[in-house]
């Protein structure tokens, strides 16, 4: 037999968004994380689908924002670690102050691999695979 324990992390309202257009009224968050810390889980993530402050033009506006959507799952948390997500660029320090004001205590850092940034990436052309040059 194995010690091993289990976290439970659900994205079902961050990631969840991106199927419903992140349009999810605040009074079915709160029915969700009902069922999710009724079903156990240990933390449920929390915001816009692209991470804290992604709702916009470039990545889609929401029905409501990351602060509506916290503290309609903060009203209702007992057991459960609110969590949300940050993509560097798009979400601040600002924005993490106010998820851990409304109680947010776990925040995933993320990216897109689509998005490359770095000097080095950005400082030479990609090279010319032989499917680009087919499609020339």
């Amino acid at each position: 037999m194995s010690n091993t324990t289990v976290f439970v992390q659900d994205v079902t309202l961050r990631d969840g968004m991106h199927a419903v257009r992140h349009r999810i009224s605040p009074t079915d968050v709160k029915r969700i994380v009902s069922a999710l810390e009724d079903a156990g889980v240990d933390a449920i993530e929390v915001a816009h689908g692209d991470g804290l402050a992604g709702g916009s033009v470039n990545y889609g506006p929401g029905s409501n924002t990351d602060w509506e959507w916290i503290e309609a799952a903060a009203e209702v948390l007992q057991n459960a670690r609110l969590t949300t997500l940050l993509l560097p660029g798009v979400g601040t320090v600002h924005d993490l102050q106010r998820a851990w004001d409304l109680g947010v205590r776990s925040v995933r850092i993320a990216t897109h691999c689509t998005e490359p940034t770095s000097p080095r990436s950005t400082s030479r052309p990609p090279a010319r695979s032989a499917w680009m040059s087919r499609a020339s």
